[in-house]
């Protein structure tokens, strides 16, 4: 009775562990097919609280820190120039798509695009590859041609 249940339960186990990875395989960025510029050292993740970005943008210890920044679509307006003040002279932005933003009308989806763009235009970034609004992200690529 009692090692048939346990071993029914370990089972059990087993099989949610495998169901948690297969889950976060799907939800993982493969960044091999994205071409990114690949940083010259250790790679360090740093996964931020909401709205920090603002604050880090003004403290000289994060200034050309990062290799990669990502954005979610919630937090697509730190898409700024100041933001490129964090970025390694060479360096890529990935945005978040909206189209899993469920309460956005066709409208709004297809202005996002457009708007990120604009906006990585101000920021002094080139929209990478064949970006559209069926991409999960959009990818960025920031180079410094002055000293700030």
């Amino acid at each position: 009775g009692i090692n048939a249940e346990y071993g029914e339960v370990k089972e059990e186990e087993e099989e949610e562990e495998e169901e948690e990875e297969e889950e976060a395989a799907r939800d993982n960025i493969d960044l091999s097919e994205l071409n990114l510029v690949k940083p010259s050292c250790n790679v360090k993740i740093r996964l931020l609280p909401l709205g920090t970005v603002e604050q880090m943008q003004k403290k000289a210890c994060y200034e050309r820190s990062f290799d990669l920044i990502y954005l979610s679509s919630s937090q697509v307006h730190y898409f700024t120039p100041g933001l490129t003040t964090m970025l390694k002279d060479d360096a890529n932005l990935l945005v978040e798509n909206v189209k899993f933003v469920t309460p956005l009308t066709k409208e709004q989806e297809a202005a996002y695009l457009p708007k990120v763009k604009e906006m990585a235009l101000a920021a002094k970034c080139e929209l990478l590859g064949s970006n559209t609004e069926t991409n999960n992200n959009f990818h960025f690529s920031f180079h410094r041609t002055e000293n700030l």
